[in-house]
């Protein structure tokens, strides 16, 4: 039986020798592309304020990779957060610790609209398959999902 295209045990081919047990599968990193409009100057201020303290914590969590925050040079109201993790699931522990601390709530009367997630796997050039990360995307102030229309 050769693996399919989504196999997880890092086998790329060839014949599974009886009583050896498989690789075990490594995580792929997961890229989150966060997108925050405020309503006007002072909200950008106060998003960005909120931000920087986000990054303070964000070290800590597991599987944190990197955290920076970019403003749109044609319009600085807008902001936004790339973030890497190790894998899905430390992505989706951040974003549900996010959600769940009430950070998205607090930071929603300062957005013209709700957040917009972009959740980005990596794709290697040398044709390893990657598997499509399995994250959901912040809530908007709206109650859903971003992404969600």
């Amino acid at each position: 039986m050769s693996p399919s295209a989504d196999s997880t045990t890092g086998h790329t081919g060839g014949t599974a020798h009886s009583g050896r047990k498989p690789a075990p599968a490594v995580p792929s990193p997961v890229c989150l592309v966060t997108r925050f409009s405020a309503v006007d100057d002072t909200a950008a201020r106060e998003l960005l304020d909120e931000l920087r303290a986000i990054e303070v914590s964000v070290v800590a969590e597991p599987g944190h990779l990197t955290y920076t925050v970019f403003a749109d040079q044609d319009d600085p109201k807008d902001l936004y957060v790339i973030e890497t993790w190790a894998g899905a699931a430390d992505a989706q522990r951040h974003e549900d610790l996010v959600i769940g601390d009430g950070t998205v709530e607090r930071v929603a009367p300062l957005l013209t609209g709700p957040l917009r997630t972009l959740a980005l796997r990596l794709v290697d050039t040398d044709g390893t398959p990657h598997q499509p990360a399995p994250v959901t995307g912040h809530a908007g102030p709206n109650g859903k999902e971003a992404g969600q229309q």
